[in-house]
């Protein structure tokens, strides 16, 4: 598992001591940025029989094993949707038990279980947990037990995009090791080796996200912007009506994800800033900007924020657009309720 260019250098730095790495690691910093990347790369270099430079030298049989996705001493804990999207399993036909978007008690005792055997290789074993601000508040609390008690040569690593929704009992028992945004001329290098097009927008609509910025490129995810800002980008103002009949489970997130980087790109150009997000509708966010108020701004990027962290739950996703297209309306009309 080759790491990312952008943290190369900071995983070097945290291997260059083994004998002091920290039983648990919670590693954060915003999302998109390649931080279940990070912990696979951590993971693959410390199972890793003969590493170079610190890092996995990618030809060992632990390297091996480890890029089949079979190493015996490696474990991923995820959310049962989370797997099954990474896995790309398509439902079976009829209909079928919604997959759990949390982590489970059940998974977190899995891994009291797996520590508590020897490793296979007599080395190094690494359980990665993301994203752990999914873990219930059951199985957080099961965790606890293991990382009071942890066993040598182990390796906890937690993945979080919202570290502080973690039990700060959690998080006091791990070394935090924060992640951030590459340099722009990394993150567009290396958008344009994934052959993204047009990677300045990609990357700017991701807010310096290389990873988010390659997911947002996508045909079917940069429709889906190219309509909705075309919807907020109407002088007359959006029809939540019409828009909102498209709006479903699989893209109410993404819609609600387009609005709030519009309603912050208006803010910045509101107070005579540049747009952060979206370039290349400036002349359409100046003209937008002119009736709308600040305050009401602010107020519905709270909500848009509420709305995203509901959006996974078994809300009514046409409603809930057409509702946050009604507050944006008033946001940018210039008149008063």
């Amino acid at each position: 598992m080759t790491p990312l260019a952008w943290h190369r250098e900071t995983l070097r730095m945290l291997l260059a001591d083994r004998e002091r790495l920290p039983h648990a690691l919670l590693v954060h910093g915003p999302a998109g940025i390649g931080k279940a990347e990070f912990a696979r790369a951590l993971a693959a270099s410390l199972l890793c029989e003969s590493p170079r430079d610190g890092l996995a030298c990618g030809a060992c049989p632990s390297c091996h094993w480890f890029s089949q996705g079979n190493h015996p001493d490696y474990r991923e804990i995820v959310p049962e949707a989370a797997a099954e999207e990474e896995e790309g399993e398509e439902p079976a036909g009829g209909k079928e038990k919604a997959k759990s978007l949390v982590i489970k008690i059940d998974q977190v005792r899995a891994v009291a279980d797996v520590v508590s055997l020897s490793t296979h290789r007599a080395g190094w074993r690494v359980l990665v947990l993301r994203p752990a601000e999914a873990m219930q508040a059951a199985a957080a609390n099961a965790l606890l037990k293991t990382l009071e008690e942890p066993p040598p040569r182990t390796m906890l690593v937690l993945v979080s995009d919202r570290p502080a929704r973690l039990l700060a009992t959690l998080r006091s028992r791990c070394r935090h090791l924060a992640l951030g945004l590459p340099p722009r001329d990394v993150a567009l290098a290396w958008l344009r080796e994934q052959g993204v097009a047009q990677p300045e927008i990609a990357l700017a609509s991701a807010g310096g996200a290389p990873l988010l910025a390659r997911d947002l490129a996508e045909p079917d995810e940069a429709e889906l912007r190219r309509r909705t800002l075309g919807e907020l980008a109407k002088p007359s103002g959006a029809d939540p009506v019409a828009f909102s009949a498209a709006v479903d489970r699989t893209s109410v997130e993404r819609v609600i994800h387009w609005m709030q980087t519009w309603v912050n790109d208006l803010a910045r150009v509101k107070l005579a800033g540049a747009p952060r997000h979206h370039p290349d509708f400036a002349a359409a966010l100046q003209a937008r900007a002119r009736n709308a108020d600040l305050e009401r701004l602010f107020l519905l990027d709270r909500e848009l924020t509420e709305a995203r962290r509901l959006a996974a739950h078994p809300l009514n996703p046409r409603l809930v657009a057409e509702h946050l297209l009604m507050a944006y309306n008033r946001a940018t009309s210039g008149s008063m309720p």
